[in-house]
């Protein structure tokens, strides 16, 4: 067993450089065995290793028996223990997300906690099948049924990645190691807890190698998926305009890659997991022009101005104006300029009555639309396009003394719109940007 994990450190280069060691001490059988090994392989890496325990306040009374367990086992094995008590319903609750992902970030930033080269976690070759499994139930691509990685960056490793569930269990009875049980484990309630004791037995009965081989294929969709990320990095790279990503790219980007990068793209701006249905609705708004999607209650992409952009959702003030001076004006939501055009089609300023002011909208506000020959009031056209109540005083409404001359995302009054053939002709300029 020790060997196979040397096996696994060394082909991964997980202790390359690598001085100290935060190893993940839940007191069950997989870290209890991670710990053990470490320990007995210090000298040979010369490494300090140091235990993380995080009580999650979830199980009562059977949770200070796993702390007090693991504190006994370190204090006999003169390690270094560090203990965190969060209590993780009263934060998950807080942060909007599940005690499983509340649990798992407060994990991650208490192992951080303990200043070390590397955070080695105990999952397991059961664990990365398991993963691989829960994620195809729930569908998924490539990297989902990959499973586990020996590696995370930039710092965490995993060990036991190639050792199964009963291999480990057998060195703790070899080895006189005693370890806890969460019992919640032991229940089918939860989705992981029936592939674990339902599901995964049932493949062994068809294969009983199938372990190794769902670990194969992991391996090939790994390196598939690593492809993918590179050329979804490239892509990013390449598009980069204005603080966004240039649309035209990503419309003919290979729809594989393109996903990848709105993943990546997401997973740096939201707080919660990104998951398939933020994926589509990107790839939805790629087809549409001057479109905005929310993908969380204070997160939104903006597809305006063949420009991708991630936006952040403020409170928006109930009614807001700016006048248009010297042909410009700062509003709560950005810079907008009036600049002439003698290309295509304008705002006609010669049929201007009054001074020009851009707001937020106002009830009664309407606008011709010339192409679908119809006038409709704001309000129902907003309605139409789908834009939440909570956006609506965001969007910029350009106003004479008397009607709506233009509207963010919508475009010109009808009977303002002429052809740009004299001077009088103007288009409007956000941040630099034509609309």
């Amino acid at each position: 067993m020790i060997c196979k994990v040397k096996s696994t450190i060394e082909k991964h280069k997980m202790l390359e450089g690598v001085k100290t060691v935060a190893v993940g001490l839940s007191g069950g059988a997989d870290s209890m065995c991670l710990t053990d090994i470490l320990i007995k392989l210090k000298v040979q890496y010369d490494i300090v290793v140091k235990a993380v325990h995080i009580n999650h306040n979830i199980r009562g009374k059977e949770a200070e028996r796993d702390e007090n367990h693991v504190r006994e086992y370190c204090k006999e094995n003169g390690i270094e223990l560090l203990v965190f008590d969060e209590d993780i319903p009263l934060l998950s609750k807080k942060l909007g997300l599940s005690e499983e992902e509340c649990g798992r970030k407060v994990r991650y930033e208490c192992f951080r906690k303990a200043n070390c080269d590397v955070i080695a976690t105990a999952h397991s070759l059961s664990d990365s099948v398991e993963t691989s499994v829960f994620n195809f139930i729930r569908g998924t691509g490539s990297k989902g049924l990959s499973g586990i990685s020996s590696k995370r960056e930039p710092n965490i490793i995993r060990p036991l990645i190639e050792c199964s569930r009963e291999e480990i269990e057998a060195y703790c009875f070899d080895n006189n190691i005693p370890y806890v049980t969460d019992s919640t484990n032991l229940e089918n309630d939860y989705s992981r807890n029936y592939i674990r004791h339902i599901v995964i037995p049932a493949f062994a009965e068809i294969n009983p190698s199938y372990a190794s081989s769902i670990a194969k294929t992991g391996e090939i969709l790994r390196e598939e998926s690593d492809f993918i990320e590179e050329e979804a990095m490239k892509l990013m790279k390449n598009s980069e305009f204005n603080g966004g990503y240039r649309k035209d790219c990503f419309i003919e980007a290979h729809p594989a890659v393109r996903k990848r990068a709105f993943r990546i793209m997401l997973e740096g701006k939201m707080t919660k997991p990104v998951e398939h249905r933020h994926i589509a609705l990107c790839e939805d708004g790629i087809l549409i022009k001057n479109n905005r999607i929310e993908l969380s209650k204070d997160l939104y992409i903006s597809f305006e101005s063949d420009i991708i952009q991630f936006c952040t959702l403020k409170k928006a003030d109930e009614n807001w104006s700016a006048e248009v001076l010297n042909f410009s004006a700062e509003t709560p939501y950005g810079r907008f300029e009036l600049s002439k055009t003698d290309e295509g089609y304008g705002i006609d300023i010669s049929k201007v009555k009054g001074n020009l002011v851009f707001s937020s909208k106002t009830d009664g506000d309407r606008i011709y639309l010339r192409k679908r020959k119809i006038t409709k009031s704001l309000k129902k056209l907003f309605n139409e396009m789908k834009i939440p109540p909570e956006e609506r005083s965001r969007i910029a409404v350009l106003r004479d003394g008397e009607n709506v001359v233009w509207v963010e995302g919508v475009g010109i009054d009808g009977n303002y719109i002429k052809k740009a053939d004299s001077d009088e002709v103007y288009v409007i300029i956000k941040d630099g940007l034509k609309l």
